[in-house]
């Protein structure tokens, strides 16, 4: 049947003309593959309703009573219109309804000096990619990763590219800029979470690009002091997997990702990072975020001459506890330059000083793929390991609240067995506040 002819465009100006009808468009077109994302009534209205909020545009074609196709988009401040919804009611599909709503689109801003189209879709949506491509749009050389919410009820990633259809000669954008970064603040240990799929670049030059935008054009907040790339899991199991930019480990940045993928809402599950060859348990709960720490098959946890040596998976950390040091970064230095106990062999090493008097900690990372050393305003994995050399000297369970340099805390929980003399659990728990999430300017 030609419904197309039959169709009657409709343009959507209040929320109060988002009905019932236009809501299940959208909720029935995502709920089918490739995307299989589970919308609300009210998560597709406030949608809707934030894109007219932003100045945009709606539309819908009705076939009698009943919308069958909506799209909708909004202009942005560098000239380029974003092209933010295309659907249609999957019973109506194959009727060329998508290409004529996009038409219908293009169509409603042609006059407004636009530079140019662009819009972003799955990598897997053939179909979608052969229709934008066929009314001119060009795949841009990037991709970034999108959680959702599945039908199943699990959070899981796919990968997002954009496609553009440049009116403008001087339209091309930036290939500096990023498309997503947010940056977190676990318990003070300021972290760049980066969605963009840029992972065979230079890294050193990125971090540093990273960290000197940051300090530049947020001059009062507190400096970014690592940074870690969010990409698809290789696991089926596994929400996502954290890829920190020198292949270490890092329980604050792991924390970050797990918080803005589920948007801080009580979720359990399971996580893949760099430096750890297996999944990790994680949970959100009233606020806040658990992990697991990596706890190697052959646990290493020695007293040395410097303090007490352990080693993590992706991470070996000095444990320094009620001991005159001058400063866990002196120390650090010095069992890296001397390779003291082959420290230059791990991805990272850290050194970390706690009193136990105060409860208060330092810490410093050096990591080996950036040759960088971090003053850390918090520490995860160096937590954890103060948990585990207290808990292996003990003989006993521990339970610390450790209060970091940035004067959050971070809980760190050891389970000790006693028949296999080891901590055989860690893990550590805390509040992750975020500081910025958007595009990202490199300078």
């Amino acid at each position: 049947m030609d419904i197309l002819n039959q169709t009657q465009l409709v343009p959507i100006t209040s929320k109060e003309a988002i009905g019932e009808d236009i809501l299940r468009v959208y909720q029935d077109a995502f709920i089918e593959a490739p995307y299989e994302e589970n919308f609300s009534q009210d998560e597709v209205y406030m949608n809707l309703g934030e894109l007219l909020d932003e100045g945009g545009n709606l539309f819908v074609r009705k076939f009698g009573n009943e919308a069958v196709a909506l799209a909708g988009g909004f202009p942005r401040q560098d000239g380029s219109y974003w092209i933010e919804e295309l659907a249609v009611a999957p019973d109506s599909q194959g009727e060329g309804l998508g290409r004529q709503m996009l038409k219908d689109l293009l169509l409603s801003v042609a006059g407004d000096e636009i530079s140019a189209f662009q819009l972003r879709t799955t990598k897997n949506n053939s179909k979608a990619i052969s229709l934008y491509r066929s009314e001119g749009f060009q795949i841009d050389d990037t991709s970034i990763v999108v959680p959702s919410r599945r039908t199943n009820g699990r959070i899981t990633l796919d990968e997002r590219i954009y496609l553009s259809k440049f009116l403008k000669q001087d339209a091309m954008p930036e290939k500096n800029n990023l498309k997503r970064v947010v940056v977190a603040f676990p318990s003070g240990n300021t972290t760049a979470v980066v969605f963009d799929q840029r992972l065979t670049g230079d890294r050193k030059v990125l971090n540093r690009n990273l960290m000197d935008s940051w300090k530049n054009d947020y001059p009062g907040s507190p400096e970014i002091e690592q940074c870690c790339f969010v990409t698809v899991p290789e696991s089926e199991e596994a929400i996502a997997k954290v890829e920190m930019f020198g292949g270490e480990f890092c329980g604050n940045a792991t924390r970050s990702v797990i918080w803005v993928l589920t948007k801080g809402q009580d979720y359990q599950g399971k996580i893949e990072v760099s430096g750890v060859n297996r999944l990790l348990d994680f949970s959100v709960k009233d606020g806040q975020v658990t992990v697991e720490m990596p706890l190697p098959i052959d646990q290493a946890v020695r007293e040395v001459e410097e303090g007490i040596l352990v080693q993590l998976d992706g991470i070996a950390q000095m444990v320094v506890v009620d001991s005159d040091i001058s400063s866990a970064s002196e120390l650090l230095s010095e069992l890296k330059n001397s390779n003291r106990y082959n420290l230059q062999e791990q991805p990272a090493v850290g050194v970390s000083y706690y009193d136990q008097s105060t409860e208060k900690a330092e810490f410093n990372v050096w990591v080996k793929e950036v040759d960088t050393v971090f003053d850390e305003t918090a520490c995860g994995s160096g937590t954890c390991a103060i948990g585990v050399a207290l808990a292996t000297n003990r003989k006993e369970d521990v339970y610390l609240e450790v209060i970091q340099p940035s004067g959050e805390k971070i809980t760190v929980t050891c389970i000790w067995d006693e028949a296999q003399r080891k901590v055989v659990r860690a893990e550590i728990t805390g509040e992750v506040n975020i500081l910025y999430d958007g595009p990202f300017s490199l300078k």
